[in-house]
């Protein structure tokens, strides 16, 4: 079938506000009147203006696409939300203006489906029907503070739904075996039929500084699952967590919201309390006593439980509701004898929404996520456009792969599109020639672009270095193949890859700082004009890619995108020995494969870390204190950054569900076990 011409283009942004209304506006661009529009060339006027117009078409499009799904109307393109349907539409939108076909046509008997949709089930997600906390009883002639939700107080999704209305107790942190013999808890202490009042973070200085971090503004023992644990054991009935007075973080000025949970979560009801409904709450139960700053600061100096004479009513209706995301395809159909063959395009459309989970800076605030992955999803759609054009432009007759553009949804949450794509593809995987896929390629510093994968297939390496020479970039290829990402889900089922991400990290990575403003146009254009050759000689070449496993080492965090966030950055091939790892998990691993995205796990030995927190063989480890895991080395290099007693959160996908379970890491014995 020849493609059909480019229909004329409508300007982005207008298209993706006017989603909603079905209304898509009809201003054409300069590929419209390319295309024979008679309208006169238009005045420019502004800095901004003039310079896009001297960089030309392609430059505009690239900024067009980042600016409109990285816009805050996006929402962080969060799946599940009206943010991500709009980006999705958005997404389908351009591929049908690049004059491809819809990408899963052949999916489904279903004629109300979207062919250009892949649908799949996500792990349940907390939905808040109903909160409410308010004062029981007070002492005869005091004022009863009122409670606000949303404003006061946020019920979390770690909590159960529940009512609970009980006496309330002040302990301080909830925190057992601090350094030095430290406890908010003296030994018999017992919280049955009591809600907690504890305050977050840890212990602190008087300037809000935390008095046991050396690496970080707070140690692992102020984890929300730290504390909860603490006060479980010792049966309480509800949990509230204050923001602390005076603490040095600027999330003690905002409320968590209602976040995942799993099978980490509590059998009792959790709320977080505004700092200044903590003070009228403690202001209400002692006027003449101790403030809600003094109470933190006996808490500092470790002091015990407090028991405070009021009663409260905590009542949490927490529906956790199932729901499909979708990946996004266009076809571009092959021809002759290659049509069977498969070329995959693709990049991860969606991102962390207001921050609920993977955050390096926490939740609460919008993160837009400019360059992970928008600048991917802006390659995705205008490769679909130039590799049309190319196709329509071939002799007759010319041999051709078909190539499949597909924005994925939830990578974040585990590259769950492109694992569901692997396991249901358009045509059975040993017809997919190649994988190409883009994640974070806008802020590309000193031309540096990283291009893992070329030992996917026998002499794949020795055929890109034409086109790496020829590019304008600096192409760094890893050793080992590197980043958790959708590629991965291809590897680990024989299809050669092709990876490209900056090769310097940013601390922007996974915080609200990510925006469209810091975006290199110049770099993710320059990416795109690269892999625009390769994949069209790819899927005119005529001798297939045959798939060979890496075997070069891997990296230890160079080869996890949030691992170089992290750490500024990373060196490929720098692996972790087991000498510098002072921590046991207990579990064997089930798989080693590099970049496999997750870490199956084989066995897990009794009394370990990994079997006191409940992970069961056939669990697959996916996130490490919401850092995503490549694969065994990568892992190695997380473990080697934790001494015993430190708590993380691991994501485990446990069948088709990723849940979370807080560990508490264990020294290795004297054997090194």
């Amino acid at each position: 079938m020849t493609p059909r011409a480019p229909a004329a283009r409508r300007t982005p942004v207008l298209a993706a506000l006017c989603a909603l209304a079905l209304a898509w506006p009809t201003s054409g661009t300069g590929a419209a009147q390319a295309a024979g529009e008679a309208d006169a060339a238009p005045e420019i006027q502004g800095a901004i203006a003039t310079t896009l117009e001297e960089l030309g078409e392609d430059i505009r499009v690239y900024n067009d696409h980042v600016v409109t799904l990285a816009n805050p109307f996006m929402e962080g393109r969060l799946p599940g939300t009206r943010g991500m349907e709009i980006a999705k539409d958005y997404c389908e939108y351009w591929f049908r203006e690049a004059g491809l076909e819809p990408g899963f046509a052949g999916l489904t008997s279903d004629p109300e489906a979207n062919p250009w949709r892949q649908p799949f089930p996500l792990a349940a997600t907390p939905k808040l029907i109903e909160q409410h906390l308010s004062v029981a009883d007070a002492p005869d002639g005091e004022l009863v503070p009122t409670f606000v939700g949303g404003e006061d107080y946020n019920a979390m999704a770690i909590g159960a739904s529940a009512d609970v209305t009980a006496p309330v107790v002040f302990v301080g942190y909830s925190i057992d075996g601090g350094p030095d013999g430290y406890s908010s808890y003296a030994d018999g202490d017992d919280l049955s039929g009591k809600i907690a009042l504890m305050l977050r973070f840890e212990p602190m200085d008087a300037e809000g500084k935390s008095l046991w971090s050396e690496r970080g503004p707070w140690s692992a023992r102020a984890s929300f699952a730290n504390k909860l644990r603490a006060a479980a054991e010792r049966n309480a009935a509800g949990v509230i967590i204050v923001n602390t007075p005076g603490a040095d973080d600027p999330r003690v000025d905002t409320l968590s919201r209602l976040t995942g949970g799993g099978s980490g979560m509590r059998e009792f009801p959790v709320m977080m309390l505004a700092t200044t409904a903590g003070e009228r709450l403690v202001d209400a139960i002692h006027p003449s006593g101790p403030s809600l700053r003094a109470l933190r600061e006996q808490a500092d100096a470790g002091g015990g439980i407090v028991d405070l004479p009021l009663s409260l009513r905590m009542h949490a209706d927490i529906e956790r509701v199932s729901f499909m995301a979708e990946n996004v395809g266009a076809l571009l159909p092959g021809r002759g004898d290659l049509a069977d063959d498969y070329i995959v395009i693709g990049g991860h459309l969606d991102h962390l929404g207001m921050g609920d989970f993977g955050s390096r800076s926490g939740a609460g605030k919008l993160h837009p996520g400019a360059d992970d992955n928008a600048s991917g999803s802006a390659a995705v759609l205008m490769l679909a456009d130039k590799l049309n054009q190319a196709y329509a432009e071939l002799p007759e007759g010319t041999p051709a792969r078909s190539i499949l553009f597909i924005c994925f949804s939830a990578e974040e949450s585990g590259l769950n599109g492109a694992r569901h794509y692997a396991n249901n593809p358009v045509a059975p995987l040993e017809q997919h020639s190649l994988m190409i896929n883009f994640d974070m390629i806008g802020r590309i510093r000193d031309d540096r672009l990283s291009v893992s994968g070329t030992g996917t297939a026998e002499g794949l390496a020795d055929w890109v270095a034409p086109f790496f020479e020829a590019s304008p970039l600096e192409i760094v290829v890893p050793a080992g193949m590197s980043g958790a990402s959708d590629h991965s889900a291809f590897y680990n089922k024989g299809v050669p890859v092709l990876f490209g991400i900056i090769a310097d990290f940013h601390n922007d990575y996974h915080t609200p700082r990510d925006v469209s403003s810091l975006i290199n146009r110049e770099g993710g254009v320059k990416t795109v004009h690269l892999f625009r050759d390769i994949a069209f000689a790819a899927g005119t070449r005529t001798e297939p890619f045959d798939f060979t496993q890496v075997t070069a080492p891997a990296q230890r965090l160079g080869g996890n995108r949030a691992g170089n966030a992290a750490a500024g950055g990373g060196t490929p091939g720098d692996a972790v020995s087991m000498g510098q790892i002072t921590v046991r998990f207990g579990i064997s691993p089930g798989n080693y494969e590099e970049g496999s995205g997750g870490v199956l796990v084989g066995s897990v030995s009794a009394g370990t870390s990994a079997s006191e927190a409940g992970i069961l063989p056939e669990d697959v480890l996916m996130r490490w204190d919401g850092q995503k895991i490549t694969d065994v080395m990568a892992w190695m290099g997380m473990l080697a950054d934790h001494d015993p007693g430190d708590e993380v959160n691991v994501g485990v996908l446990r069948g088709t569900e990723e849940i979370t379970l807080p560990v508490t890491l264990k020294a290795k014995d004297q054997a090194g076990r």
